[in-house]
């Protein structure tokens, strides 16, 4: 199974899982409050566009360089925290998590708290905080203070998410290796994803500050006569927004069929990296946590983005579905995977999008009385 960054069921206890479900619970619904008192128009239909585009772009595993074997994605916490601010940029997370989860059994269930937390949470809130600091005024800044203050707050957001991994997973008691070592490497491992997440970020960024520098939160008269190199809005919302959305199709529905297959960071970190005793990092998985993943694999659509191997409601073999292979071209399997990544992208669209129209009329209400 190709976990991306997200946490399996097997690397949590029951009470762990329901604490951090708790906490995530309570932080995403503060985000929530906290959007809909500052969404404005201009990100409204950016914000289920952007989580379109930040579905499809986690579906494109990355080979990690100095490292054959091992792969990233994208997280975006900090692209949607850049561009939606971080409250709206958590919502849109962790509707991207939750689509992930249900839909396409990628991460476990007990884990979805810790995953809107590493994945959504922290990166956001971090990222966005350390973007600010680097940026300074941002109506004034300049492009190579943004592109800087792009990189530090993406490896350092994407670092963090992926340093509570252990901490949660020591916690539970599931470690079979001291909690530094799997700290280590897990550490080192992202700084490279992180490292690969600001240059994609970088030219997201870059291609919003010449065409709709207003969604950076910059101003196109003054930076942009200063040799800011700022742009001067040259399209419309409704065409950004058309061209994230035709490149989170393509990203799903066709560059999907020539990602790596290679175990990703997370994964190589605690089932196939081998450490000093050459054990695994995690124990076998507990009744609990196998109960669940079986739960998930029945009633999954297309568990692993690729084809069910039994109906609906019944256990595929081996209690999860069969995942699409990477065979670097288009093959009857990868069709599948195309159609999993089309049917989340639309799904994530649909419902982002429906909740910052709700987050809007519900502020909108608020402000009238």
């Amino acid at each position: 199974m190709v976990l991306a960054m997200h946490m399996g069921n097997e690397l949590l206890s029951i009470p762990m899982a329901l604490v951090t479900l708790a906490i995530a619970g309570l932080l995403v619904a503060a985000a929530a409050l906290r959007a809909r008192k500052t969404l404005s128009a201009e990100k409204l239909p950016l914000m289920g566009v952007m989580g379109a585009f930040v579905f499809a772009g986690q579906m494109i595993n990355f080979t990690l360089p100095g490292m054959p074997g091992t792969s990233g994605h994208l997280v975006g916490g900090v692209l949607l925290a850049i561009v939606l601010g971080p409250a709206a940029a958590i919502v849109t997370l962790t509707a991207i998590l939750v689509v992930q989860c249900l839909l396409f059994q990628d991460g476990g269930l007990l884990a979805l708290g810790c995953n809107i937390l590493n994945m959504g949470v922290l990166p956001c809130v971090l990222g966005w905080v350390l973007y600010r600091l680097a940026l300074g005024p941002a109506e004034r800044a300049k492009p190579w203070r943004q592109y800087a203050a792009t990189w530090i707050a993406c490896v350092a957001g994407v670092t963090a998410g992926a340093a509570l991994v252990p901490v949660e997973a020591s916690f539970s008691g599931v470690l079979r290796i001291p909690t530094v070592q799997f700290l280590t490497v897990m550490v080192g491992v992202h700084l490279i994803v992180g490292f690969i997440e600001g240059l994609i970020t970088f030219v997201v960024v870059a291609y919003l500050r010449q065409i709709r520098p207003e969604a950076l939160g910059l101003s196109p008269s003054g930076a942009g006569g200063c040799g800011g190199g700022v742009g001067v809005g040259k399209l419309s919302r409704g065409a950004v927004a058309a061209s994230f959305l035709v490149t989170a199709a393509l990203l799903a529905g066709v560059i999907a069929w020539f990602a790596s297959s290679s175990p990703d960071a997370l994964e190589w970190s605690t089932l196939t990296h081998r450490y000093g005793n050459g054990e695994k990092a995690v124990r076998e998985p507990s009744g609990a946590a196998s109960g669940v993943g079986a739960w998930q694999a029945k009633w999954s659509l297309l568990p692993d983005y690729g084809k069910r191997s039994a109906p609906l409601g019944e256990t595929p073999a081996g209690a999860q579905g069969t995942a699409g292979p990477s065979t670097g071209g288009p093959s009857v399997v990868n069709g599948w995977t195309s159609l999993s990544g089309i049917i989340g992208t639309a799904a994530t669209l649909g419902i982002v999008y429906l909740a910052a129209v709700l987050l809007r009329r519900r502020g909108r209400i608020v402000s009238e009385h």
